[in-house]
This record gives C-alpha cells, structure tokens and sequence, in this order.
C-alpha cells in the first residue's frame, strides 16, 4: 500500500478520537436519493463537487465561498452537490456541509475518509444524503468497523453510500455490497496518478446491474465526459477542474451538455 491512503485513514482516526465529528448541532431535513437523480437525469448526470485543496493539484480555491459555490453548481445544471468535510488534505469542513444544506434542495454527498459510525451519524445530523465510502480502504487496510456494517448503519439512517473503487476486483465487490451508487475512481489514491481509461477499462464488460455507476476524477473538459460515455455509466462526479474554473456555473453546464 502506499502510504497516501495510509496517511488519509490515520488522519480519519485522529479526527474521530479527536471529536471532530461529534456534533452537537442537527438540521431537520428529509432525505433525497442521490441515486435517483442520477437515474432520472435529462442530460448528463452532473454531481458537482466543493472542494478547496486537492492533494494532487494543490490548493483549487481555498477562499470559496461555499454557498454562493453550491447555487452556481446548481445553476450549471448539477443533479447533486459533493462537500468535502476532510479538513487535513482537502480543506473541507463539517460546518460547510450544515450551512449548503440550509441553503440547497439538491442532494448532498458527504466526501470523507468514512471509518466509523460516529461520522455516519454527523453527515445524518448536518443534512447529507449520501456518504462516501472506499473499498480500498476496507480491503487492504482493514479498519475496525466492517464495510458492511458502515452500509448497514448508513441504510439505518436513511442515508445512501457512493462506495468508490478503482479496479476490476474491487468493482465486482462493489457490483455485489449494498451500496446504493457505485463510483469508479479514475485517481489512484496510492500514488495520485489518474487515468481516464479506468473507468473505460472496468466497463468495457460490464451488465446492467440497477446500481448506478459513476465516474470520478480526472475530468477536465467536455471531450472528456464524450470519451467516458462511450462506457455504460450513468453519471459523473468532477470537483478541481470545476473548482478552477472562472465561472462555476458555465463550467458545469459544460459538462451537463457534453
């Protein structure tokens, strides 16, 4: 393993053992399936994603404002939002979660390095509606909280899970959990090279399974989003080349109509 994803899971539980995510605020808010979105999109299956610091590029837009961000995304045509909440790589924050949530109708994935219940229970009580979590993280570093057990006390909360691979093992593992979305990471989070072709080469084969499946990283224009439809997925998840962008809300209409 390399030590990136070891370095973003010992963070992860420095910050649970820290009480990062013990909140004592909640906001009332009806889950929305992030999985259906995708499924009933008209155009191409946009989840825009606010994130200030990527750990391959640098910092993207560490000042954003992050409601005025999530109304832009919004305005460009996303079908939901992905808010980092990882402060130590990614410069994300619980309290940017609580506060588009009061500001947006539009699903909200939490974007962490999930590990335990206790970050489960914060997304429900700041108003996500779809948390991440990653196969890798379960299948070679073995945290204490099974995957299935993080599914399950998502599923229990009325939360769904985005569960995030990289490789043909993994998407057959991913294919069979009860994850409610299945994401093809086209970044290694070993070593932080990205390949478009990953989410190509993992599809090339693939059946209808009723999950939706999307892809993640690397996306930087239209011709990209053309490329990567060639494959039967159903949506895309981009953040830094959105976060670069002049104008957020032309940006991910770019991508929407590619």
């Amino acid at each position: 393993m390399g030590n990136f994803l070891n370095k973003l899971v010992n963070d992860a539980e420095k910050r649970v053992q820290s009480g990062y995510y013990d909140l004592h605020e909640t906001v009332q808010h009806t889950p929305i399936s992030l999985s259906q979105q995708i499924k009933n999109a008209s155009h191409n299956a946009i989840i825009a994603e606010i994130k200030p610091i990527s750990p391959a590029l640098g910092p993207l837009n560490p000042k954003i404002d992050p409601v005025n961000a999530a109304v832009k995304l919004q305005q460009g045509g996303a079908i939901g939002l992905s808010i980092l909440t990882e402060p130590d790589n990614f410069g994300g924050s619980m309290k940017n979660l609580l506060i588009i949530r009061s500001k947006s109708k539009l699903p909200l994935l939490m974007k962490d390095i999930i590990i335990d219940e206790r970050q489960i229970i914060a997304a429900r009580n700041y108003g996500a509606d779809c948390i991440l979590l990653i196969q890798t993280i379960f299948s070679d570093l073995k945290p204490q909280t099974s995957l299935d057990e993080l599914i399950e006390n998502a599923h229990k909360l009325q939360l769904e899970v985005l569960l995030e691979i990289h490789n043909d093992q993994e998407f057959q593992l991913g294919l069979s959990s009860s994850a409610d979305i299945v994401g093809v990471n086209n970044r290694n989070l070993n070593t932080l090279e990205t390949d478009l072709e990953t989410t190509i080469r993992i599809l090339t084969n693939a059946k209808s399974t009723g999950k939706p499946i999307i892809s993640e990283s690397g996306l930087e224009t239209a011709e990209d989003v053309r490329k990567i439809k060639q494959s039967p997925v159903d949506g895309f998840l981009i953040g830094s080349s959105i976060m670069l962008a002049e104008n957020l809300e032309n940006k991910v209409r770019e991508f929407v109509f590619a």
